[in-house]
């Protein structure tokens, strides 16, 4: 007996021993509304019990835990490593691109990798709907298409806004396609080991941005930027076709088309999920702009480019463990706790560590810390969700909970780029004047809007 069905099995004695029964219509959508949400420190709420409970009810709508649940987990990592991991290594091609591609325009340039993690998370939230209705697979295949698109339309760019429509917009609208459903099928197929799946799905993307970090750097070297859009181009592609090929989402009422109800709305509107999105807006704005920053801070600190790379490698690599661990302690220690423990560690190494590093080694140590704890938060979204609210209406909600979490992601690294010109002064042999009042603006900023 699975853990899900023994605790399900207390539950029913419970209630036949109390007079009360749970009325369900085999086949039926669960009526999540009819039980209490607990408070949201709880480690285990009443939602997840009364879901394992209610689905206990019919065999076939009672999600395995485990079984082919894990191929799906596999399939969303493999999208992960290579669709978010190349946009989790941007920030080699912005420092290529502001030197070399496009000398001087470095707030243009900075504006490219967040359109597409804007529009990734933004038009995230409209295609969530469409996920829905007409399943996984085909927006993930059609996604790839786009991103594909993207990466190989830049390789013949001249112009910056070239850059804009392909690496920018292209690559975010398929990535939008895809991401919804990527984030959700995992905490659809379990309920025990929900975090621990979820956590193991979107740590993907954490490997993903160790390993392109160092294969974009390697390539634009060997041959240059064009063609290692190029062959980038081609690998997401692959990739991305074998998890869309692979992916499925476990519905609770057996069926593969979910519609949007007025249960949808009321609990979009309930203070617990305002509550939420509002801090999810707020930690965005700063929440990816390291990624994009770092090398070109490295640089300005009289280290190399291969350095430079280096860190964001590590940062990514962090990353991946947070990602895992993150979902693993979450199960145990409770995942909202956990979440608001990673938000406020990520912020004060930001503000404490990044704010005064001049040096390779506590550049690393920063990096580190930043990885382990950015990449818990991120992994742990989906089951909160999933955990407060059900998982009926699990899609629209994390399309809906990461398009707020876009437009931070759209914003941020311009406005904390716009601060580091503002401050730095004017730019004399390619040093500027006053480097580091530049960066300790943009790094206050990013620091603080997080601990916000």
């Amino acid at each position: 007996m699975t853990p899900v069905q023994e605790h399900s099995e207390k539950t029913h004695s419970r209630s036949i021993s109390s007079g009360s029964t749970i009325q369900q219509q085999p086949g039926a959508p669960i009526d999540t509304e009819k039980f209490a949400i607990g408070p949201l420190t709880q480690t285990s709420t009443s939602t997840e019990a009364d879901e394992a409970a209610g689905l206990a009810t019919n065999n076939s709508m009672v999600p395995p835990d485990g079984g082919y649940g894990w191929v799906v987990v596999g399939a969303c990592f493999l999208n992960n490593f290579s669709m978010l991991g190349i946009m989790f290594s941007w920030g080699i091609f912005q420092q290529l691109y502001k030197d070399e591609v496009f000398p001087g325009q470095t707030s243009a340039v900075s504006w490219i990798g967040t359109l597409a993690f804007g529009f990734m998370y933004i038009v995230g939230g409209i295609c969530s709907l469409f996920a829905a209705k007409i399943g996984y697979r085909k927006m993930v295949l059609m996604g790839s298409f786009l991103v594909a698109g993207g990466c190989i339309g830049a390789s013949f760019a001249t112009e910056v806004w070239h850059l804009y429509l392909t690496q920018g917009i292209l690559y975010g609208l398929g990535a939008a396609m895809a991401n919804p459903c990527i984030l959700s099928a995992p905490s659809q197929w379990f309920v025990v080991r929900r975090g621990m799946a979820s956590g193991i799905a979107i740590s993907g993307s954490g490997v993903g941005g160790l390993v392109f970090s160092v294969l974009i750097e390697k390539l634009n070297a060997s041959i240059g930027h064009r063609w290692c859009l190029r062959v980038i181009g081609i690998v997401v592609w692959c990739s991305m076709v074998v998890s869309g090929l692979l992916v499925r989402q476990f519905s609770s009422n057996g069926a593969q088309a979910v519609n949007v109800s007025m249960k949808d709305v009321e609990t979009m509107r309930k203070p617990a999920f305002l509550i939420l999105v509002s801090g999810v807006l707020f930690t965005s704005f700063g929440y990816f702009s390291p990624l994009n920053l770092l090398p070109s801070y490295a640089v300005d600190h009289n280290l190399t480019r291969a350095q430079g790379a280096m860190l964001n490698s590590f940062l990514n690599g962090a990353s991946f463990f947070g990602r895992f661990t993150g979902g693993i302690f979450g199960d145990r220690f409770g995942l909202i706790n956990l979440t608001v423990l990673c938000v406020a560690a990520s912020a004060l190494t930001t503000l404490v560590i990044w704010m005064f590093a001049t040096t390779l080694p506590v550049l690393l140590v920063y990096v580190i810390l930043y990885g382990l704890m950015g990449g818990g938060f991120i992994s742990l979204l989906a089951p909160v969700l999933a955990e407060q609210f059900g998982t009926s209406s699990l899609t629209i909600l994390v399309g809906i909970t990461f398009g707020v979490n876009g437009l931070g992601s759209l914003l941020g690294t311009p406005i904390a780029t716009a601060i580091l010109a503002s401050l730095q002064g004017d730019i004399v042999d390619g040093v500027a004047a006053n480097s580091d009042k530049g960066y300790r603006g943009a790094i206050g900023f990013i620091g603080g809007v997080m601990l916000a």
